[in-house]
């Protein structure tokens, strides 16, 4: 009985100390992902322990443009923080090892979004943004009004495989004075 609870703090422990360690919201799949794959926790127990997580106020779920991030609140910080010590030295490395690899890649898919959704009139909306790399602040936003699921799925596809070109070619085409022949300079993202 002893080891099952404290099998099931430590895996509880590990899922703050992952999102902590990221340092952005995770999504229920990329914390899914990362445990499946280092074999720590099953699927279902993943589910268990972000419920429980976010009930007893140690982790914030938000659900934006479809999908639901988690992030550490202060009560989870303080708590992580008080309990550390509870989580081996081989989780907290794979982990550590898992920020390092992944930190840069995760921030780049989460500061790109393209999202779609149906209107009253059978249309449909897509929004598109482009944001810093902790997502607070929006560098682009743009939302277009097309006729089928079809072309909405393309434009979110197409905005996610050509962000960096795509914002590059706004950009350059609003701040170019067309009145000035100069080349312009161009812009990119902010890295």
């Amino acid at each position: 009985m002893y080891d099952n609870t404290r099998a099931l703090a430590e895996n509880k422990l590990i899922i703050l100390y992952l999102i902590e360690k990221i340092e952005i919201p995770l999504s229920n799949s990329e914390i899914c992902q990362f445990a499946l794959e280092k074999n720590l926790m099953d699927y279902f127990s993943v589910q268990q322990y972000l419920s429980e997580l976010v009930e007893s106020g140690l982790l914030e779920m938000a659900t934006e443009n479809n999908s639901t991030r988690y992030t550490i609140t202060s009560d989870g910080e303080d708590t992580l923080n008080y309990f550390i010590k509870h989580i081996s030295n081989y989780a907290k490395s794979v982990i550590n090892n898992y920020a390092k690899e992944n930190s840069k890649r995760l921030r780049a898919e989460y500061a790109v979004t393209a999202n779609y959704f149906q209107e009253m009139n059978n249309e449909y909306t897509v929004k598109c943004g482009v944001y810093d790399s902790d997502g607070a602040t929006s560098l682009m936003e743009i939302s277009i009004n097309v006729a089928t699921k079809d072309q909405a799925r393309t434009i979110c596809r197409n905005w996610k495989n050509n962000v960096a070109d795509l914002y590059g070619e706004i950009m350059l085409t609003l701040a170019t004075d067309p009145d000035n022949k100069s080349d312009p300079k161009p812009i990119t993202i902010r890295k």
